[in-house]
């Protein structure tokens, strides 16, 4: 799999290399595996225009208004899960 880059144009279309796998998708969220670890986007009408896990490539339309890494191993639901265990404290 070749190196992670990520282009964005106009916050509208993202296109992305080093993708291991999709981890969930919506029209809201994308969660993908990649070689810098797992990658939130959020937005609206999001939507996969374009998969080739063999070569490691992902394309994105939409409107992206958020991107967010975690290290590999880290998970997006249990910043979630936290929050709520200390609002039914």
């Amino acid at each position: 799999m070749a190196d992670h880059t990520l282009y964005m144009s106009d916050c509208k279309i993202m296109e992305l290399t080093g993708v291991a796998s999709v981890n969930t998708f919506d029209e809201e969220q994308i969660i993908l595996e990649t070689r810098k670890g797992h990658l939130a986007i959020v937005g609206s009408n999001l939507h996969i225009t374009s998969l080739n896990l063999e070569e490691g490539k992902v394309a994105i339309q939409g409107d992206i208004v958020n991107m967010e890494y975690k290290p590999e191993g880290a998970s997006f639901k249990a910043r979630g899960k936290s929050i709520l265990t200390r609002l039914l404290k």
